[in-house]
């Protein structure tokens, strides 16, 4: 009897390590795996609780922006280019590259921000566009003034003649009245992250106008700030850093990215924080956290051009993605697909070209590799088409496992 008790005792705790080597993944095939119903509850702001902590950064299908704050912003002549008074030229269409705003891309599913910024005021401004480019056309421009002042006296109206004001301010509301800083959008991606603690959200910042020495100063404290940071969701720092280290050296995995910002910035040395992708105007290889990255950023093309150069990409270096999760590929991809062409054609009208032609049906399809793709006038639709191809990986775990 004693002994029959001892074999039952013994098969039960046998039976319970066994069952919770199942519920912990020790042995189970679909341990690691999501479940259809689960699946279904995957959106815009949680997609990337739906991939495995081991997979690394780089090897995510990831949807981005491009100049991202430019969905409210505004110059000091009305977005328009004057000659006699008269609106020769809409500059705004070149400046503005989104229509949903820093909050909305994030819970459309962008994961990779381009914010450009300017110290103004002492403080660091969301913005687009420098002053610097036009500076010989603006003194030739300048000799037209006489010219308009006297147009304006004799039709008696204001003269409205000014310089090209190619840097336009970013806002976060629609009349453009609240100046858009950097620490609001940090907040809101720090929000962001509180709320979706299973996210991860790259962010690059770079100079776009401004003194140079004022800018690396603000933004200095900006990145300490966020070394320090808790996130309350996860109780570690909002800025990932490697292994206590601030300036990146590999590629990291997603569980140790999750809740946190990872910079990538031109003044990584500087700051002590991040590191570079620095992706010219082109295509090439660049390295970035320890990883070649291939690119597409021909940012001065066509819509027809730019949308050959955006195919021929995906076609030749789009790729199964391992079923084994240790074999990482040998290369990344970013994917660049915004272009303009100054004064012919604007970001929207070349994004309309490209995006129409790239998210088609079935052009993304689950389980291949495309990279990071970051383009112009990004909508919830064409996020969701990126991420979704991810995906896969929950229905390989189960397989490979």
């Amino acid at each position: 009897m004693k002994r029959f008790f001892k074999r039952t005792v013994l098969s039960a705790l046998i039976a319970v390590l066994l069952t919770g080597a199942v519920t912990f993944g020790g042995f189970c095939p679909a341990a690691n795996a999501i479940g259809e119903a689960d699946k279904q509850s995957l959106n815009g702001t949680n997609w990337m609780s739906g991939i495995p902590d081991g997979r690394y950064l780089c090897e995510i299908n990831l949807p981005g922006t491009h100049d991202s704050a430019t969905a409210y912003c505004k110059n000091t002549t009305g977005n328009a280019v004057s000659l006699f008074g008269v609106p020769v030229f809409q500059s705004g269409a070149y400046a503005k590259t989104q229509t949903l705003t820093l909050s909305e891309q994030l819970d459309a599913g962008v994961r990779y921000l381009d914010l450009r910024l300017s110290a103004k005021d002492g403080d660091l401004l969301l913005c687009h566009g420098d002053n610097e480019k036009f500076a010989v056309l603006n003194k030739i421009w300048g000799l037209l003034r006489f010219w308009d002042r006297i147009a304006a006296f004799l039709t008696r109206s204001e003269s409205s003649f000014a310089d090209i004001d190619a840097e336009f301010y970013a806002y976060e509301d629609e009349a453009c009245t609240v100046p858009f800083t950097c620490d609001g959008a940090l907040t809101q991606i720090k929000d962001f992250l509180a709320a979706h603690p299973s996210e991860t959200v790259i962010v690059t910042v770079k100079k776009e106008n401004g003194d140079a020495g004022a800018f690396l100063s603000l933004l200095r404290t900006q990145v300490e700030a966020l070394k320090t940071e808790m996130n309350p969701a996860t109780r570690q720092a909002y800025l990932y850093t490697e292994d206590g280290s601030g300036v990146y050296t590999k590629m990291p995995t997603l569980s140790e990215t999750r809740g946190k910002i990872v910079l990538m910035t031109p003044f990584y040395e500087e700051l002590q924080a991040g590191d570079t992708l620095d992706a010219g105007n082109g295509a090439g290889q660049t390295d970035f956290m320890g990883t070649t990255f291939r690119y597409e950023n021909h940012w001065s093309v066509t819509a027809c051009l730019k949308t050959a150069y955006v195919e021929r990409f995906l076609d030749k270096f789009s790729d199964d993605l391992s079923e084994d999760p240790a074999v990482r590929l040998p290369y990344a991809n970013v994917l660049k697909t915004n272009a303009s062409v100054v004064p012919l054609q604007s970001p929207r009208t070349i994004a309309e070209k490209v995006n129409g032609s790239l998210y088609r049906p079935d052009r993304f399809v689950k389980g291949r590799y495309y990279g990071w793709i970051m383009g112009d006038f990004m909508t919830e639709e064409i996020c969701r088409t990126i991420w979704q191809t991810n995906l896969f990986v929950l229905d390989r775990s189960s397989r490979a496992a």
